[in-house]
């Protein structure tokens, strides 16, 4: 049956903003928002490479900066803010296959480090932080929590 009202969200500002292009064209990259910055990490090049490149755009001022290499290349990975810290997870690498290995990027060092492994190799999977555990699951892996020191 056809409706004949439509309702309008309470939030008024809801709307699309243009961004200054990035540096270099990806798909299928990680974004974080934190702090009023948006990192976005790796993804894959024209060619369908993952790719190592990281950015950060302001979103502020409107600038972008790029960030230190990722140690390890990746595209379809995941990524959640940790403790003002950005933690990537998983992806798939140039093989195509999925990687396990975890990265965190601390922003006042302005450095990357490699953590431990995740149990498995995972890629496409989703990230929450919440109360110091990160969740980690997706349609491969179901859900599980992981406690994080860091």
């Amino acid at each position: 049956m056809p409706v004949q009202e439509m309702a309008v969200s309470p939030v008024k500002s809801l709307h699309w903003e243009q961004f200054p292009p990035m540096s270099q064209r990806r798909v299928y990259c990680t974004l974080v928002y934190h702090e009023g910055l948006l990192y976005v990490l790796g993804g894959c090049s024209e060619t369908g490479m993952p790719l190592d490149s990281a950015e950060v755009l302001d979103v502020e001022s409107q600038t972008w900066s790029q960030l230190p290499p990722l140690p390890t290349a990746r595209a379809g990975a995941s990524a959640v803010a940790l403790g003002g810290q950005v933690m990537v997870l998983g992806g798939m690498n140039q093989q195509q296959t999925p990687l396990a290995s975890v990265e965190m990027y601390h922003p006042d060092e302005g450095k990357w480090e490699t953590k431990a492994s995740l149990g498995q190799p995972s890629m496409g999977v989703t990230t929450v932080e919440r109360a110091a555990v990160l969740e980690i699951g997706g349609p491969a892996r179901g859900f599980g929590s992981f406690w994080l020191n860091f």
